[in-house]
């Protein structure tokens, strides 16, 4: 990936979005963690889903319909792991998550979502519809259905 995609997709919004998605689901499984910032910080995906006629029932229904939008998922993927590690690395350092085979709130960090800008406004609203499109699947599946090659 281009450098600037690194500073587009950097830790300070990888932190935040990680920590809202967590707020929201009280705990994930760490190997979830991975599949959250490829999702979430593609601008397409995120765009699509806000439009008010989209209406999909899983993941798969979603992935087969949109294809174009994740024929890279595999190289977003291994290209925001670091930058997940990291941003995991600095709220557990933070004191602010646990982190063993679950990832969970250790203490709650309130932060205005207006004042961290658009494009994480629109993240924050696509999160409770990425975590309704996966919440049927086992993270077995999510892997497979992302193509993920580890």
């Amino acid at each position: 990936m281009k450098p600037i995609y690194y500073l587009y997709n950097n830790e300070a919004i990888a932190t935040t979005a990680l920590l809202s998605m967590i707020n929201k689901l009280k705990q994930i499984d760490i190997a979830l963690a991975p599949l959250i910032l490829p999702f979430l910080f593609d601008n397409r995906t995120v765009n699509h889903l806000l439009r008010k006629e989209v209406n999909y029932l899983n993941i798969e229904q979603f992935v087969q319909d949109k294809r174009l939008y994740f024929t890279a998922f595999n190289n977003r993927f291994l290209s925001l792991l670091p930058v997940t590690i990291n941003a995991l690395m600095i709220l557990r350092k933070s004191g602010v998550i646990k982190i063993t085979d679950m990832i969970s709130i250790k203490k709650e960090l309130e932060f205005d979502i207006n004042k961290l800008g658009i494009r994480f406004a629109k993240i924050e609203k696509v999160i409770p519809i990425f975590v309704e499109l996966i919440k049927d699947y086992s993270l077995t599946d999510l892997y497979i259905i992302f193509k993920i090659q580890l």
